[in-house]
């Protein structure tokens, strides 16, 4: 997925999304994912951080060209 280099963790999402969808449609996947539902249940990672603040830049969290972020499920409370 590609980013600018001042970009949010909003945007990376954004972006994530965007790339899902358009795999699922030329896969001819299923049609249609929950992303409220996704977002609620996992986090972003990247280094064992959690990406928790959508306002804050990549850059920020150290993250550069060609690095993976990860998504890994919510623990319930």
């Amino acid at each position: 997925v590609v980013v600018v280099q001042n970009a949010s963790v909003l945007e990376l999402k954004k972006a994530l999304r965007r790339h899902v969808q358009l795999r699922q449609a030329r896969q001819g996947g299923v049609q249609h994912l929950s992303w409220k539902y996704i977002w609620r249940t996992y986090h972003l990672t990247y280094a064992g951080e959690k990406l928790a603040d959508d306002r804050k830049k990549l850059r920020e969290y150290g993250i550069r060209n060609r690095d993976e972020v990860s998504f890994v499920k919510k623990l319930r409370k």
